[in-house]
């Protein structure tokens, strides 16, 4: 291990590692902009530039390797000098429209400009700046040539990262610019990560330009619902609209590293904004009424408890793996508190085409879960359940965040909207309007992904966890308070939780593999099951 000594503090540091990582060690920023931790050294930008003892030029930290007995200095003169020439070249032909680019206010040119640059500008003015017209890569990101200082990092991300060659440059001198190659299209798996890893403004998403600026934006930690690898995301609010704006991965390199795919960044929407549920209601004489929580929640107990005393005919409870481990935990102990109440996981036959490693080709964010809470309960396979209610033997029916039209194939459809026609209680708890919910007699209103606590197992058995970004829309509730709400109209003891963490801490003492798990042993990076299990 070397011993390296940067601004007179020494260091023992890994072997491998550049000036700029280990200087990090020591709490000293080194300010870059080609440099990324996860793409090749191209020393190109010269922003890093430091002093070495025994080497009469400034060099490049990020191309500078550790060794023993190596002295850095960061904070001299001729460093300070370098740093500021380079920000000063940089900024020739940058545009000087900070309060209208989208990047102000999370900008490393910003900030490395106010720490580092020279205060004033040898450019005459801003019509002395030469100017280029904007352009897009694809569909969803916009290209601004003019604020572009050449980094490369995107053109290395689609070379090294997907490998999939979309992007080079064209030009020289000042023409110079990002272009797709002729014949090849942006619109990889992963190629909203080139947005996150410019340094400046010039690679923006198209669907949010210009609207909240990101001091203003409220963020929380969270992982990606949207497949079973769970990459670690931060979830950003825009306070005005109180709505989610955006989604950016969250390093965590035992998951993602810094990426996450398309379909987690974009398609929030999708989940945020589909047909929501608003208001508990009710079916009465074929007419739905909106109701309140405590009447819609005692019809649903009183139905339960006649199971729970053996007169209303056959139960089951149809979750599904879009559920948190809480949820999942509650449904199982449902189902045991009812007795002869089947419980499964309704999962759909959807698949994820899988091209990049960070992609699940299974489309729920907990099948791990569902498998391991599932195990404890009275669990039947889904066709074995969908089989006895296309024949009329279950007489009651609890859809919890899963829709049962997905389950079928296209033959069946008919056949399932006619066994829940006839069915004799049916109630559904989701937080989008389902074809399954058109046939309920209660209807509960759920909480989404971004809008309640909870944690997810991932396909590799690692536990994490996600937080209520924004409050659910209306009256709806978080799936794992509803379900304490029926519980309790059951057996009060056994469902008194004040928050999903105390249903976690229950988890922890009762199932298998889980054993020592709480929020706060979980942290921000998760923590993976005991002896493999969820995997």
């Amino acid at each position: 291990m070397p011993k390296i000594t940067i601004d007179g503090i020494e260091l023992d540091v890994d072997d491998g590692l550049n000036v700029i990582q280990a200087a990090a060690v020591a709490g000293i920023e080194i300010p870059h902009f080609c440099y990324h931790p996860s793409l090749s050294v191209v020393a190109q930008c010269r922003q890093c530039l430091v002093e070495v003892e025994g080497v009469p030029k400034v060099l490049p930290a990020c191309n500078t390797t550790v060794r023993d007995g190596l002295v850095v200095k960061t904070d001299t003169e001729k460093a300070f000098e370098a740093r500021k020439a380079a920000v000063e070249f940089t900024l020739i032909n940058h545009p000087l429209d900070c309060p209208i680019c989208d990047k102000g206010g999370e900008c490393p040119l910003q900030m490395t400009t106010f720490d580092h640059g020279p205060g004033y500008s040898r450019v005459g003015g801003p019509e002395n700046k030469k100017v280029r017209q904007k352009s897009y890569l694809s569909d969803r990101i916009m290209y601004d040539a003019n604020r572009c200082i050449m980094c490369t990092r995107c053109v290395r991300f689609t070379d090294e990262v997907t490998k999939t060659h979309e992007l080079g440059t064209t030009g020289r001198g000042f023409r110079k610019k990002i272009s797709v190659f002729p014949g090849k299209t942006l619109d990889n798996e992963l190629a909203g990560n080139v947005i996150d890893i410019c340094p400046v403004g010039a690679l923006l998403p198209k669907n949010t330009l210009h609207e909240e600026r990101v001091w203003y934006m409220q963020f929380t930690d969270s992982v990606c619902s949207l497949c079973s690898t769970g990459c670690n995301i931060t979830v950003g609010v825009d306070p005005r609209k109180g709505e989610v704006s955006r989604i950016r991965p969250r390093i965590n390199q035992e998951v993602n590293g810094h990426w996450i795919c398309d379909r987690g960044r974009f398609d929030y929407k999708e989940v945020q904004e589909s047909t929501r549920l608003k208001d508990p209601i009710m079916k009465s004489d074929k007419d739905y009424e909106i109701a309140s929580w405590e009447n819609a929640v005692n019809s649903v107990g009183a139905r339960l408890s006649g199971i729970k005393s053996g007169g209303a005919g056959a139960c089951a409870i149809a979750g599904s793996a879009r559920l948190t481990n809480e949820e999942m935990f509650l449904v199982a102990k449902l189902s045991s508190t009812l007795g002869d109440c089947t419980a499964i996981c309704a999962t759909g036959t959807e698949k994820i085409e899988k091209k990049f490693d960070l992609v699940s080709n299974d489309p729920y964010p907990n099948s791990a879960g569902a498998k391991n809470f599932m195990m404890q309960a009275n669990g039947n396979d889904t066709k074995t359940t969908i089989d006895s209610l296309l024949a009329g033997r279950i007489n009651t029916l609890v859809v919890i965040e899963a829709d049962l039209f997905e389950m079928v194939s296209g033959h069946e459809k008919y056949a399932l909207s006619r066994a829940l026609e006839k069915i004799g209680f049916l109630a559904v708890i989701d937080y989008r309007l389902t074809e399954t919910a058109r046939y309920a007699h209660v209807i509960l209103p759920a909480a989404s992904p971004y809008e309640k606590d909870g944690t997810f197992t991932n396909d590799a058995g690692r536990v994490q966890k996600i937080g209520k970004a924004i409050p659910p829309p209306g009256k709806a509730k978080p799936g794992w308070e509803i379900l304490c709400m029926i519980g309790e109209r059951l057996d009060k003891a056994l469902f008194s939780y004040g928050s999903a963490s105390d249903v976690m801490d229950d988890i922890s003492l009762n199932i298998p593999g889980y054993g020592g798990i709480s929020y706060d042993r979980i942290g921000t990076v998760g923590k993976v099951l005991e002896h493999g299990a969820g995997r």
